[in-house]
């Protein structure tokens, strides 16, 4: 009797979180073949002259989309250099028409959990300060900085209220970065700092929901010792362990950097199914793998 009740309960859950995982629901409208196993270019609306890069953020329901478009990667202090945030929604069958959100230097979008704020970055310089803004009746408020005394908050996101990571230099080193991860209280802010002392000026970021697991860009500074690398700059995962402590990050593997030896801004679908990232392959955008399979070989 206890094992069929144990049974029942583990299919209630598998059920609900199928349910309230709909965040790839309808992503194989914007995608030519579905991936198995290879990357494959997803289709975002992007003007001549743009591509769609960096991090992208999918409702809950999957049916709203926010990702960036960039005219390329000079100085962001160039008048000649633009970078907007981009939505798009699903309707009657089909995604709409792209708008854009946020202007000017504007790029790496993350929900909240309740996806009533969202977080992106400003990088007019190349120390590039976290936003964010909330969600009101007649769109989105003016964002503000996440905090100002941050030297460099690159690709913040919050998993849960008062609870942030975000990548930074070392002691105002931006030669050396780390992930910090910031939690607020109504008297403190604790930050600390998880260890990985990545070589280099930018490493991108995901972490899980759940914060079992994040993805970091690792570049080519960091090629030897203990990481294996296919290419310039790789996506790594690394798992929390029991102790709070995360373990040494995993490349992601040969076949999701087969696209370019350039790979960056990474995005995982909230039930796992997929991975998005940036690529600087013939076409240099968004491409999609199938991550189930990558997650599964590489956890603990």
């Amino acid at each position: 009797m206890k094992y069929i009740k144990v049974t029942l309960l583990l299919i209630l859950l598998l059920g609900f979180q199928k349910m309230v995982a709909q965040d790839s629901k309808y992503l194989h409208y914007l995608v030519d073949t579905l991936p198995k196993g290879k990357p494959v270019f997803v289709n975002f609306e992007v003007e001549n002259g743009f591509m769609a890069t960096e991090r992208i953020a999918i409702s809950k329901n999957g049916k709203t989309i926010y990702y960036g478009v960039r005219n390329g990667y000079g100085t962001m202090g160039d008048l000649d250099a633009i970078a907007h945030i981009m939505k798009i929604e699903y309707n009657k069958g089909k995604w709409g028409k792209s708008k854009i959100v946020f202007a000017d230097s504007s790029g790496a979008p993350a929900f909240s959990r309740n996806e009533k704020t969202l977080y992106f970055q400003y990088d007019d310089t190349l120390l590039v300060k976290g936003l964010y803004t909330n969600k009101t009746k007649k769109g989105w408020s003016t964002p503000k900085s996440f905090n100002d005394t941050i030297r460099k908050s690159h690709y913040l996101q919050s998993p849960s209220k008062h609870n942030y990571y975000y990548t930074g230099g070392i002691d105002n080193n931006e030669n050396v970065q780390d992930v910090f991860h910031v939690i607020t209280t109504k008297t403190d802010t604790i930050t600390k700092r998880l260890g990985f002392h990545v070589k280099g000026e930018w490493s991108d970021l995901y972490v899980s929901p759940n914060e079992d697991f994040l993805i970091l860009l690792l570049g080519k500074e960091n090629k030897g010792g203990e990481y294996e690398f296919y290419g310039n700059s790789n996506l790594f995962i690394s798992f929390k362990k029991d102790d709070d402590t995360w373990t040494i990050p995993k490349n992601l593997g040969k076949e999701v950097h087969s696209i370019s030896k350039w790979n960056w801004g990474p995005y995982v679908t909230r039930d796992k199914k997929y991975l998005f990232f940036s690529s600087a392959g013939k076409i240099v955008g968004t491409y999609v793998i199938d991550f189930e399979r990558i997650y599964n070989r590489l956890k603990p």
